[in-house]
């Protein structure tokens, strides 16, 4: 069955190319830099985290470091100023140019898209700059996603081409890249400046990013720009030029810089700042996230939560093979980032909580390693019978050692086949079935695979395996149906 879904890299190196720790007074690391240490380095060793890392508690440095190559080929290594594509991470600077002109008296929060663009459709007009902000416009994606390699231009016509919203406006939260566009059309409109421009001259230079860029052509000529890679290992060139919900490359060096101005109001005021840190309402509730267990809001480019008795803000940020994160504890005053050029093997909820419970001097267990990293570190290095031998001997040995999760090792199998590396993927998808028996989706998958290969004798037997666990597998009815036709008239 298929599914959405990032793919990204694999590589196993085991440099560390930074290292600018925190110590006491007599020159030795603190317990938590001890503590963060081997965290990362454990996690870089078994394939959960390749990039660079800062932690720091009321702008004092905790830890620095940075692992693995930027290039593969050359052996490049990664430091604090190679530069990352830092994706969703960008909103944040969106929202800080929509903060930057209601301070300067440009605009409200609760203007609405027909103060500046009267002529755009109706459907568009009543939605507030604040919805747009949280995410509660009504503007869906259904259409952007449909785009390939898109500009804010190629968003901006297919917005114009509709009719009506998707969803109420201010009755959901839906995530919407396209609502972020439109900020970035604000933007440019008030301050008559392209959205790069803007970004430029308003908040990188003002901070001294001098690495920092939402100018594509120009982060695509800096030399010390990473190259980014899908989980099993091939590069991956990211070709969407949209800047609003996107676009912007930065450095872990000017990301610190970034989050120094936020802690110290250097671009716009604590009260204006408060108000992106807030939770959004929606026309009868707040707006409600829930995801791994934790409840999130929405505020301006940040996403906001209490957990344990404490505040936090974070964002991160996706693409195919980059991965960024920044994460506020309000209060405590710990703040921390990524970046990675290999996000899909990116432990992220292992990592935040490790270092929560390090900087929060809980009780801290060093994570699990995903098995995906696991079955393409042995695929790298074996055949196929045998790295499917040597993973199955690894959980059986060791099975506390690795989180045995279905997803993903569904998303890696669809990644070998994508790359029609066909045998391969199928006996991912196999060893998938017999981790998880009595999935559904497992069986679908496999039987996918199956067919991609010609298989169509296996490939309806685990349809079928699949209905049986799943009768309302509509997809496994249709494909039954359209082997069963295609083998007849053969």
């Amino acid at each position: 069955m298929k599914h959405q879904f990032y793919s990204l890299l694999i590589v196993l190196s085991i440099f560390t190319s930074c290292s600018n720790n925190l110590k006491n007074q007599a020159g030795k690391k603190t317990a938590q830099n001890h503590q963060l240490d081997s965290l990362f380095n454990f996690s870089h060793s078994n394939g959960m985290f390749n990039g660079a890392v800062l932690v720091t508690k009321n702008d004092s440095l905790i830890y620095k470091e940075s692992f693995g190559f930027a290039n593969e080929e050359t052996t490049e290594k990664i430091t604090p100023e190679s530069v990352f594509y830092i994706a969703s991470v960008s909103k944040q600077f969106t929202a800080m140019g929509i903060m930057i002109l209601k301070e300067k008296n440009k605009l409200s929060f609760d203007d609405k898209i027909k103060d500046f663009f009267p002529d755009y459709p109706d459907y568009l007009k009543n939605i507030t700059i604040r919805q747009l902000l949280n995410h509660s416009s009504g503007l869906t994606d259904s259409e952007y996603y449909k785009l390939t390699d898109p500009s804010n231009k190629d968003v901006l016509e297919i917005i114009m081409k509709q009719d009506s919203l998707e969803l109420e406006n201010g009755k959901k939260f839906r995530y919407s890249n396209s609502g972020y566009v439109m900020l970035a059309l604000i933007i440019e409109k008030i301050s008559d400046k392209t959205i790069d421009q803007f970004f430029n001259q308003e908040i990188f230079e003002t901070l001294e990013m001098k690495n920092t860029t939402a100018t594509k052509e120009v982060a695509e000529n800096n030399s010390k720009k990473v190259d980014g890679y899908n989980l099993i290992g091939k590069k991956v060139v990211y070709k969407s030029s949209v800047i609003g919900p996107g676009g912007i490359y930065s450095t872990l060096n000017d990301l610190e810089k970034w989050n120094k101005a936020l802690n110290t109001n250097k671009l716009i005021s604590k009260k204006t700042l408060n108000e992106a840190f807030k939770n959004g309402k929606l026309n009868e509730s707040s707006i409600s996230i829930n995801m791994n267990g934790q409840e999130y809001g929405y505020g301006f480019g940040w996403m906001p939560y209490e957990k344990n008795g404490k505040n936090y803000v974070q964002h991160d940020g996706t693409v195919e093979s980059y991965r960024s994160l920044i994460k506020k504890n309000l209060t405590d005053g710990y703040d921390y980032i990524f970046l990675t050029n290999q996000g899909g093997r990116l432990a992220m909820n292992e990592l935040t909580t490790s270092i929560d419970n390090i900087l929060e001097k809980s009780k801290y267990k060093i994570p699990k390693i995903p098995i995906a990293n696991k079955i393409v570190q042995e695929f790298g290095e074996n055949d196929t019978n045998t790295a499917i031998t040597k993973i199955k001997s690894a959980i059986n040995e060791n099975p506390n050692d690795y989180n045995i999760d279905e997803n993903n090792i569904n998303r890696l199998s669809y990644t070998y086949l994508r790359d029609s590396q066909i045998i391969k993927a199928i006996e991912i998808f196999k060893l998938n079935t017999e981790l998880h028996p009595n999935s559904a989706n497992a069986f679908d998958s496999l039987a996918e695979g199956y067919f991609a290969n010609k298989q169509f004798g296996l490939s309806k037997e685990n349809y079928q395996k699949s209905l049986e666990i799943n009768p309302k597998n509509e997809n496994a009815k249709a494909m039954i149906e359209r082997i069963e036709k295609e083998t007849a008239e053969k």
